[in-house]
């Protein structure tokens, strides 16, 4: 009966050590995950910035400057907004990209556009930044998987009834 009672003990270290473990790994992850989104909000911010300019400079080149009212709506969308996460940036950023990608189409048709320095500049910098928040978007889909699986992990042990992390979604 004492042999059993020891057993019985040493699973429950067991379990809690476990569990303890768990739960640290998930804090650590989270931290991860939250450095990530800070990081590519701030490089959307940088990003963003430069877009007035880069319709100002072509509204010189064009005979209808109306066609960028929905750039403009969007980047003012953008400045009401508070974003906090990068799931509220998502979806503000593919409707960006896809305007951006519009005025590229309308720029390739300009040819005294492409002699400007600052027009050049500007869209060169909203491509690498454009480029470095896709690369970030990865590795935050990797730090996500990692954290699924821990809470996965988690859930596997009664502790998800005490501790209830949910999983996040990998974009």
């Amino acid at each position: 009966m004492k042999d059993l009672l020891y057993i019985i003990w040493a699973i429950l270290g067991i379990l809690v050590i476990y569990n303890l473990i768990i739960v640290i790994l998930i804090k650590h992850s989270i931290k991860k995950i939250k450095k990530k989104d800070w990081e590519i909000i701030e490089l959307f911010m940088s990003k963003i910035n430069k877009i007035p300019a880069l319709v100002e400079i072509m509204k010189k080149y064009t005979n209808h400057p109306d066609i960028f009212e929905d750039t403009i709506y969007i980047h003012k969308q953008w400045i009401i907004r508070n974003i906090r996460s990068v799931e509220d940036l998502r979806e503000l950023n593919f409707r960006l990209h896809r305007e951006f990608q519009f005025l590229m189409n309308l720029s390739a048709k300009i040819r005294e556009l492409h002699r400007d320095g600052n027009f050049l500049y500007i869209r060169n910098y909203v491509i690498f930044y454009e480029n470095n928040i896709n690369k970030l978007l990865k590795e935050a889909n990797i730090h996500l998987d990692k954290y699924n699986q821990l809470v996965r992990y988690k859930n596997i042990s009664i502790l998800w009834l005490i501790i209830p992390y949910r999983e996040k979604i990998v974009f």
